[in-house]
Protein backbone atom coordinates (compact mmCIF):
# COMPACT_ATOMS: atom_id res chain seq x y z
CA UNK A 1 0.00 0.00 0.00
CA UNK A 2 1.46 3.49 -0.97
CA UNK A 3 2.05 5.64 2.07
CA UNK A 4 3.51 8.84 0.70
CA UNK A 5 0.86 10.50 -0.78
CA UNK A 6 -0.09 13.90 0.59
CA UNK A 7 -2.65 16.65 0.81
CA UNK A 8 -3.71 18.50 -2.08
CA UNK A 9 -4.03 22.10 -2.55
CA UNK A 10 -7.82 22.34 -2.41
CA UNK A 11 -7.48 25.77 -4.34
CA UNK A 12 -6.33 23.67 -7.63
CA UNK A 13 -9.23 22.10 -7.85
CA UNK A 14 -12.09 23.42 -10.65
CA UNK A 15 -15.06 24.09 -8.72
CA UNK A 16 -18.31 24.53 -10.50
CA UNK A 17 -21.10 26.85 -9.19
CA UNK A 18 -23.63 24.91 -7.26
CA UNK A 19 -27.33 25.20 -9.04
CA UNK A 20 -29.37 27.72 -6.90
CA UNK A 21 -32.78 26.47 -5.57
CA UNK A 22 -35.71 26.66 -7.98
CA UNK A 23 -38.56 26.02 -4.49
CA UNK A 24 -38.54 26.47 -1.39
CA UNK A 25 -39.41 22.91 -1.29
CA UNK A 26 -36.55 21.44 -3.08
CA UNK A 27 -34.90 20.74 -0.02
CA UNK A 28 -34.33 17.26 2.67
CA UNK A 29 -34.75 17.17 6.32
CA UNK A 30 -31.62 15.74 7.88
CA UNK A 31 -31.99 14.15 10.98
CA UNK A 32 -28.37 12.66 12.76
CA UNK A 33 -28.18 9.76 15.05
CA UNK A 34 -25.58 8.79 17.21
CA UNK A 35 -25.06 4.91 16.90
CA UNK A 36 -21.89 3.99 18.90
CA UNK A 37 -18.23 4.66 19.21
CA UNK A 38 -15.34 2.63 17.89
CA UNK A 39 -11.99 2.54 19.64
CA UNK A 40 -8.70 2.45 17.66
CA UNK A 41 -6.27 0.44 20.01
CA UNK A 42 -3.83 2.79 18.07
CA UNK A 43 -3.70 5.35 16.28
CA UNK A 44 -5.17 4.72 12.91
CA UNK A 45 -7.63 8.13 11.83
CA UNK A 46 -4.79 11.35 12.37
CA UNK A 47 -1.03 10.92 12.09
CA UNK A 48 0.43 11.91 16.34
CA UNK A 49 4.58 12.73 15.63
CA UNK A 50 5.96 10.04 17.27
CA UNK A 51 6.19 5.97 17.92
CA UNK A 52 4.77 6.70 21.56
CA UNK A 53 1.93 8.94 20.25
CA UNK A 54 1.33 6.80 17.60
CA UNK A 55 0.74 3.64 20.46
CA UNK A 56 -2.18 6.00 22.23
CA UNK A 57 -5.85 5.30 21.73
CA UNK A 58 -8.45 7.43 19.77
CA UNK A 59 -12.22 6.89 19.69
CA UNK A 60 -14.38 8.19 16.89
CA UNK A 61 -17.99 8.18 16.92
CA UNK A 62 -20.34 6.32 14.04
CA UNK A 63 -22.86 8.56 12.85
CA UNK A 64 -25.76 7.53 10.94
CA UNK A 65 -28.86 10.12 9.04
CA UNK A 66 -32.30 9.74 8.11
CA UNK A 67 -32.75 11.99 4.68
CA UNK A 68 -36.16 12.92 4.53
CA UNK A 69 -38.25 14.52 1.39
CA UNK A 70 -41.46 15.57 0.46
CA UNK A 71 -42.53 14.20 -2.71
CA UNK A 72 -45.78 14.35 -4.81
CA UNK A 73 -48.02 15.06 -1.01
CA UNK A 74 -45.74 11.73 0.14
CA UNK A 75 -42.61 11.61 2.25
CA UNK A 76 -39.54 9.74 0.96
CA UNK A 77 -37.29 8.41 3.86
CA UNK A 78 -33.91 7.09 3.03
CA UNK A 79 -31.13 5.99 5.44
CA UNK A 80 -27.79 7.11 4.73
CA UNK A 81 -25.57 4.62 6.46
CA UNK A 82 -27.00 1.98 8.90
CA UNK A 83 -24.27 2.06 11.30
CA UNK A 84 -22.26 -0.80 13.57
CA UNK A 85 -24.08 -3.88 14.93
CA UNK A 86 -23.24 -3.70 18.45
CA UNK A 87 -22.33 -7.98 18.61
CA UNK A 88 -19.55 -8.46 15.92
CA UNK A 89 -20.34 -12.02 15.92
CA UNK A 90 -22.99 -11.43 13.97
CA UNK A 91 -20.80 -10.69 11.29
CA UNK A 92 -18.74 -14.45 11.49
CA UNK A 93 -15.43 -15.12 13.23
CA UNK A 94 -12.96 -13.71 10.95
CA UNK A 95 -14.56 -9.75 10.65
CA UNK A 96 -15.25 -10.37 14.57
CA UNK A 97 -11.92 -11.25 15.09
CA UNK A 98 -9.86 -8.84 12.58
CA UNK A 99 -12.47 -6.07 14.33
CA UNK A 100 -11.63 -6.87 17.88
CA UNK A 101 -8.03 -6.85 17.21
CA UNK A 102 -7.69 -3.37 16.45
CA UNK A 103 -11.62 -1.75 17.82
CA UNK A 104 -13.15 -1.87 21.15
CA UNK A 105 -16.80 -1.47 20.31
CA UNK A 106 -19.42 0.60 21.98
CA UNK A 107 -22.79 0.55 20.60
CA UNK A 108 -25.73 -0.80 22.69
CA UNK A 109 -28.55 -2.54 21.71
CA UNK A 110 -30.70 0.32 21.35
CA UNK A 111 -28.40 2.65 19.64
CA UNK A 112 -28.21 -0.29 16.93
CA UNK A 113 -30.43 0.21 13.94
CA UNK A 114 -33.13 0.11 12.81
CA UNK A 115 -33.96 0.16 16.73
CA UNK A 116 -32.87 3.32 16.78
CA UNK A 117 -34.68 4.98 14.03
CA UNK A 118 -37.88 3.70 15.02
CA UNK A 119 -37.20 6.26 17.64
CA UNK A 120 -37.42 9.20 14.98
CA UNK A 121 -39.57 11.75 15.88
CA UNK A 122 -42.16 12.86 15.26
CA UNK A 123 -43.55 9.67 14.79
CA UNK A 124 -44.07 7.22 12.61
CA UNK A 125 -41.43 5.79 12.58
CA UNK A 126 -41.75 2.23 11.72
CA UNK A 127 -39.74 0.59 8.94
CA UNK A 128 -42.29 0.59 6.46
CA UNK A 129 -41.99 4.36 6.62
CA UNK A 130 -38.21 3.66 5.11
CA UNK A 131 -37.72 4.05 1.48
CA UNK A 132 -34.48 2.63 1.16
CA UNK A 133 -30.50 2.29 2.12
CA UNK A 134 -27.82 4.73 0.82
CA UNK A 135 -24.66 3.35 1.71
CA UNK A 136 -21.57 5.88 1.59
CA UNK A 137 -19.39 2.24 1.61
CA UNK A 138 -19.63 -1.15 1.82
CA UNK A 139 -17.68 -1.28 5.65
CA UNK A 140 -19.00 -3.29 8.05
CA UNK A 141 -19.68 0.02 10.13
CA UNK A 142 -21.99 1.78 7.35
CA UNK A 143 -23.77 -1.46 6.61
CA UNK A 144 -24.60 -2.42 9.97
CA UNK A 145 -27.10 -5.01 11.14
CA UNK A 146 -28.13 -4.98 7.36
CA UNK A 147 -30.59 -8.20 8.34
CA UNK A 148 -32.39 -6.84 10.47
CA UNK A 149 -33.76 -4.37 7.91
CA UNK A 150 -36.87 -5.46 5.59
CA UNK A 151 -35.72 -7.29 2.33
CA UNK A 152 -38.11 -5.36 0.44
CA UNK A 153 -35.85 -2.43 1.08
CA UNK A 154 -33.00 -1.59 -1.58
CA UNK A 155 -29.91 -0.84 -0.98
CA UNK A 156 -27.62 1.35 -2.96
CA UNK A 157 -23.79 2.10 -3.28
CA UNK A 158 -21.19 3.77 -5.26
CA UNK A 159 -20.22 2.99 -8.66
CA UNK A 160 -17.76 0.66 -8.24
CA UNK A 161 -19.06 -1.23 -5.02
CA UNK A 162 -19.76 -4.50 -6.19
CA UNK A 163 -16.97 -5.14 -8.75
CA UNK A 164 -14.62 -4.81 -5.59
CA UNK A 165 -16.51 -6.47 -3.62
CA UNK A 166 -16.62 -9.59 -6.03
CA UNK A 167 -13.06 -9.20 -6.76
CA UNK A 168 -12.01 -10.92 -3.80
CA UNK A 169 -9.62 -8.44 -2.57
CA UNK A 170 -7.85 -8.64 0.64
CA UNK A 171 -8.56 -6.26 2.95
CA UNK A 172 -8.63 -5.26 6.68
CA UNK A 173 -12.91 -5.69 6.84
CA UNK A 174 -14.19 -8.38 4.28
CA UNK A 175 -17.40 -8.39 3.38
CA UNK A 176 -19.22 -10.85 4.70
CA UNK A 177 -20.76 -13.77 2.24
CA UNK A 178 -24.43 -13.20 3.08
CA UNK A 179 -24.04 -9.71 2.64
CA UNK A 180 -25.70 -9.64 -0.82
CA UNK A 181 -27.89 -12.39 -0.18
CA UNK A 182 -29.82 -9.90 2.18
CA UNK A 183 -31.45 -7.35 0.33
CA UNK A 184 -33.82 -8.12 -2.68
CA UNK A 185 -32.32 -5.84 -4.29
CA UNK A 186 -28.84 -4.04 -4.17
CA UNK A 187 -28.06 -1.33 -6.68
CA UNK A 188 -25.38 0.67 -7.91
CA UNK A 189 -26.19 4.68 -7.61
CA UNK A 190 -26.58 5.45 -11.56
CA UNK A 191 -27.25 1.89 -13.05
CA UNK A 192 -30.88 1.13 -14.37
CA UNK A 193 -33.20 0.70 -11.11
CA UNK A 194 -31.05 2.88 -9.12
CA UNK A 195 -31.61 6.78 -10.70
CA UNK A 196 -33.85 8.03 -8.83
CA UNK A 197 -35.16 11.44 -10.90
CA UNK A 198 -31.29 12.06 -11.73
CA UNK A 199 -30.61 12.03 -15.41
CA UNK A 200 -26.52 11.67 -15.18
CA UNK A 201 -23.57 12.20 -13.79
CA UNK A 202 -22.90 16.32 -13.71
CA UNK A 203 -20.11 18.35 -11.93
CA UNK A 204 -20.79 20.13 -8.67
CA UNK A 205 -18.65 22.37 -6.64
CA UNK A 206 -15.27 20.59 -6.31
CA UNK A 207 -16.52 16.96 -7.44
CA UNK A 208 -16.36 15.81 -10.82
CA UNK A 209 -18.90 13.18 -10.74
CA UNK A 210 -22.50 13.58 -8.58
CA UNK A 211 -25.62 12.57 -9.24
CA UNK A 212 -29.42 14.99 -8.41
CA UNK A 213 -31.27 11.86 -6.92
CA UNK A 214 -34.47 13.96 -6.39
CA UNK A 215 -33.63 15.91 -9.69
CA UNK A 216 -34.15 19.08 -7.64
CA UNK A 217 -30.86 19.92 -6.08
CA UNK A 218 -32.19 18.57 -2.45
CA UNK A 219 -29.89 15.70 -2.60
CA UNK A 220 -26.52 15.08 -4.70
CA UNK A 221 -24.69 11.63 -4.27
CA UNK A 222 -21.09 12.14 -5.58
CA UNK A 223 -18.16 9.85 -6.29
CA UNK A 224 -15.12 10.42 -3.91
CA UNK A 225 -12.68 7.56 -4.19
CA UNK A 226 -9.79 6.61 -2.10
CA UNK A 227 -10.98 5.36 0.79
CA UNK A 228 -12.20 2.06 -1.03
CA UNK A 229 -14.06 1.55 -4.51
CA UNK A 230 -17.50 2.80 -4.62
CA UNK A 231 -17.05 5.85 -2.03
CA UNK A 232 -19.48 8.69 -2.14
CA UNK A 233 -20.51 11.18 -0.11
CA UNK A 234 -24.01 13.47 0.14
CA UNK A 235 -24.51 17.16 -0.39
CA UNK A 236 -28.00 18.04 1.11
CA UNK A 237 -29.55 21.59 0.15
CA UNK A 238 -31.21 22.16 3.80
CA UNK A 239 -32.77 25.14 3.16
CA UNK A 240 -33.41 28.12 0.40
CA UNK A 241 -33.54 31.75 0.45
CA UNK A 242 -30.63 31.41 0.87
CA UNK A 243 -29.57 28.05 -0.28
CA UNK A 244 -27.23 25.83 2.39
CA UNK A 245 -25.74 22.72 2.69
CA UNK A 246 -24.62 20.04 4.94
CA UNK A 247 -22.18 17.29 3.07
CA UNK A 248 -22.21 14.17 4.48
CA UNK A 249 -18.48 13.23 4.17
CA UNK A 250 -18.65 9.41 4.81
CA UNK A 251 -14.87 8.52 5.42
CA UNK A 252 -13.50 10.57 3.60
CA UNK A 253 -11.06 10.98 6.06
CA UNK A 254 -11.27 10.29 10.02
CA UNK A 255 -10.95 13.58 11.89
CA UNK A 256 -11.92 16.99 11.55
CA UNK A 257 -8.56 18.22 11.53
CA UNK A 258 -7.45 16.31 8.40
CA UNK A 259 -10.14 17.82 6.04
CA UNK A 260 -10.85 21.51 8.17
CA UNK A 261 -9.16 24.27 6.13
CA UNK A 262 -9.17 26.47 9.18
CA UNK A 263 -7.02 28.45 10.46
CA UNK A 264 -5.66 27.52 6.82
CA UNK A 265 -5.75 24.67 4.72
CA UNK A 266 -1.94 24.34 4.80
CA UNK A 267 -2.78 23.44 8.65
CA UNK A 268 -4.43 20.30 7.88
CA UNK A 269 -2.99 16.81 9.85
CA UNK A 270 -1.77 13.79 7.30
CA UNK A 271 -3.70 10.67 7.82
CA UNK A 272 -2.39 8.24 10.55
CA UNK A 273 0.30 5.35 8.66
CA UNK A 274 0.65 2.95 11.14
CA UNK A 275 2.39 -0.58 11.21
CA UNK A 276 0.56 -3.63 13.15
CA UNK A 277 1.59 -4.36 16.88
CA UNK A 278 2.44 -8.01 15.27
CA UNK A 279 4.68 -7.08 12.27
CA UNK A 280 7.21 -6.01 15.89
CA UNK A 281 8.68 -2.97 17.07
CA UNK A 282 11.03 -1.61 13.77
CA UNK A 283 8.34 -2.24 11.46
CA UNK A 284 8.07 0.02 8.57
CA UNK A 285 4.27 1.92 8.77
CA UNK A 286 2.81 1.02 5.68
CA UNK A 287 -0.67 0.72 6.40
CA UNK A 288 -3.33 3.29 5.72
CA UNK A 289 -7.36 3.75 6.39
CA UNK A 290 -7.46 3.97 2.51
CA UNK A 291 -6.98 1.94 -0.30
CA UNK A 292 -5.71 3.78 -2.46
CA UNK A 293 -3.84 7.02 -0.61
CA UNK A 294 -3.56 9.21 -3.63
CA UNK A 295 -6.97 9.48 -4.53
CA UNK A 296 -8.47 9.65 -1.00
CA UNK A 297 -6.11 12.98 -0.24
CA UNK A 298 -7.85 14.18 -3.65
CA UNK A 299 -11.26 13.21 -2.10
CA UNK A 300 -9.92 14.96 0.94
CA UNK A 301 -9.00 18.36 -1.03
CA UNK A 302 -12.59 18.06 -2.76
CA UNK A 303 -14.24 18.78 0.80
CA UNK A 304 -11.98 20.34 2.28
CA UNK A 305 -12.51 22.85 -0.47
CA UNK A 306 -16.52 22.83 -0.57
CA UNK A 307 -15.93 23.42 3.68
CA UNK A 308 -14.54 26.39 2.48
CA UNK A 309 -17.99 27.52 1.16
CA UNK A 310 -19.63 29.54 4.14
CA UNK A 311 -22.94 27.91 3.12
CA UNK A 312 -21.71 24.44 3.16
CA UNK A 313 -21.15 22.33 6.27
CA UNK A 314 -19.51 19.24 6.10
CA UNK A 315 -19.97 16.49 8.89
CA UNK A 316 -17.25 13.42 8.19
CA UNK A 317 -19.36 9.63 9.27
CA UNK A 318 -16.96 9.82 12.68
CA UNK A 319 -16.32 13.35 13.72
CA UNK A 320 -16.87 12.81 17.41
CA UNK A 321 -16.56 16.44 17.88
CA UNK A 322 -19.76 17.46 16.34
CA UNK A 323 -21.44 14.65 18.73
CA UNK A 324 -19.38 16.69 21.38
CA UNK A 325 -20.11 20.32 20.36
CA UNK A 326 -24.04 20.09 19.79
CA UNK A 327 -24.42 17.09 22.85
CA UNK A 328 -25.63 14.18 20.73
CA UNK A 329 -24.81 11.13 22.65
CA UNK A 330 -24.79 7.63 21.75
CA UNK A 331 -28.15 6.56 20.52
CA UNK A 332 -29.29 10.56 20.68
CA UNK A 333 -30.42 12.46 17.57
CA UNK A 334 -30.26 16.04 16.12
CA UNK A 335 -32.42 17.67 13.74
CA UNK A 336 -32.91 21.04 12.83
CA UNK A 337 -29.90 20.98 10.71
CA UNK A 338 -32.05 23.15 7.71
CA UNK A 339 -30.59 26.21 10.98
CA UNK A 340 -27.03 25.40 11.11
CA UNK A 341 -25.83 28.57 9.75
CA UNK A 342 -27.77 31.32 11.76
CA UNK A 343 -27.40 28.97 14.88
CA UNK A 344 -23.49 28.82 14.65
CA UNK A 345 -22.75 25.24 14.38
CA UNK A 346 -19.79 25.57 11.39
CA UNK A 347 -18.67 28.40 13.80
CA UNK A 348 -18.28 26.61 16.59
CA UNK A 349 -16.08 23.65 14.87
CA UNK A 350 -13.81 26.38 12.63
CA UNK A 351 -13.04 29.00 16.32
CA UNK A 352 -12.36 25.31 18.22
CA UNK A 353 -8.56 25.32 19.21
CA UNK A 354 -6.87 22.38 16.86
CA UNK A 355 -4.57 19.78 18.63
CA UNK A 356 -1.22 20.33 18.41
CA UNK A 357 1.14 19.37 15.48
CA UNK A 358 3.98 18.83 17.78
CA UNK A 359 6.76 17.14 15.70
CA UNK A 360 4.36 16.31 12.53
Amino acid sequence: METQAAHVDPLSLPFHPIPGSSSPNAVVKLTLMNCGELTARWIQFRQRGTKEEMQEQETAVVFSWVIEKQLEGKVERWLWDAGLVSDVDRLGPSVAENTRTRFEVHVPPSAQLPELFTHLFPPPATLNTLTGLLISHAHLDHFGALPDFPTSLPVLFGPGTKAWAEGGLEYAYPIPEDFWEHPAWVGEVGEEGARGRGRGWEKLGSYEKAWDWFGDGGLWLAQAPGHCPGHMVALCRVSTSPDTYVLLGGDTCHSRYIYSPFPSPSARWPCACWAYPAEGPEAKPSHTMHEDLSLAYESIARLTRMDMEDNVMSVLAHETEVARELGIGIGQMKGGWEGWKELGWKRRKESGEPPSRKAL
